[in-house]
């Protein structure tokens, strides 16, 4: 008798992600047999939050929603690289509520398997973890880099192909099912660290994005439009941030200005920051944000190393 597998009983990305867990499990053993290289990776983020009506807040992610991380990479002998790293807390929403940030396998440049930030934009308007399968090659007629992503995080979560071309510019994507649904994307627009959830968000995004140098100034900017919605409450959008750098003499120390809109709401973010190195792999990074109506936020982020 043959079994029949439907999408009851067959779950083509739970298989994956086994298969990833196996490759680290089997890489682990071998780390024992050959001694390799181990680097304990810490890089902490407590930010002290005020705002209008509210009390002072601590928590454990930054302006951009950045987590604060602890774990290790191991360089193994051949070049390959093993990365695990841990949220200090976890993230209040269910878009991605796993404690793990990231954990893989990979070849540095070249491929990726596991859990990672997907490869769209900049990773300061967009920013998404999930399980994925990354390759990285450059394109013949332009020699640009292109880096795809083939994503499946589960139920309910993203799932599709995700792409970034270009190197200073570039242009990205994201085809598939539930994206733009996590905690640290578009947190530049919101008060608080939030999502829209499990189930909801895009079947389409696109993005652009560069960066220009001009010493001592650097500028930034990101677009992102959303389309295809799941719900009826995830309608058609695009939403942009410009960031303005100025490096100070020495090249430690950086102010910088930003302006993030959210076009058919038409809802505001703007952002004063700045970075001061205290002491090595300590950085001072506070900041005042305000905008549209409830979006008024004073804090700093201290930023920690190893």
């Amino acid at each position: 008798m043959v079994r029949k597998y439907t999408s009851r009983n067959y779950d083509g990305g739970r298989m994956i992600r086994f298969f990833s867990a196996s490759l680290l499990i089997c890489a682990s053993t071998i780390l024992f047999a050959q001694s390799p290289d181990v680097v304990i990776a810490v890089d902490a983020r407590p930010t002290l939050l005020g705002g209008e009506s509210k009390n002072a807040e601590l928590r454990w992610f930054d302006i951009n929603g950045k987590p604060s991380i602890v774990g290790f990479k191991v360089l193994l002998p051949e070049g390959n690289r093993i990365a695990v790293t841990q949220r200090i807390a976890r993230y209040p929403g269910t878009g991605d509520p796993d404690l793990l940030d990231e954990y893989y396998l990979e070849s540095p440049g070249e491929w990726r398997i596991g859990k990672q930030v997907l490869p769209f934009g900049q990773k300061t308007l967009f920013r998404e973890t999930a399980f994925a399968l990354k390759a990285r090659t450059n394109l013949v007629f332009e020699d640009s880099p292109i880096e795809l992503a083939v994503v499946d995080a589960g139920k309910g979560r993203s799932k599709g192909v995700v792409g970034r071309i270009g190197r200073t510019t570039g242009v990205s994507f994201a085809l598939g099912d539930h994206f733009a649904i996590q905690d640290s994307t578009f947190s530049v627009l919101r008060d608080d660290i939030t999502n829209i959830g499990v189930n909801r968000g895009y079947r389409t995004v696109y993005g652009a994005d560069t960066v220009h140098f001009a010493y001592p100034f650097t500028f930034e900017g990101e677009f992102v439009a959303l389309r295809q919605g799941h719900t009826p409450l995830d309608t058609d959008n695009e939403i942009s941030d410009i960031r303005c750098w100025y490096q100070f003499p020495g090249g430690q120390n950086r102010i910088g200005i930003s302006w993030a809109h959210q076009w058919r709401d038409q809802r505001d973010s703007f952002r004063i920051e700045g970075e001061w190195t205290l002491i090595n792999q300590v950085v001072l990074m506070p900041h005042i944000r305000f905008g549209s109506s409830g979006l008024g936020q004073i804090g700093t982020t201290i930023r920690f190393r190893l």
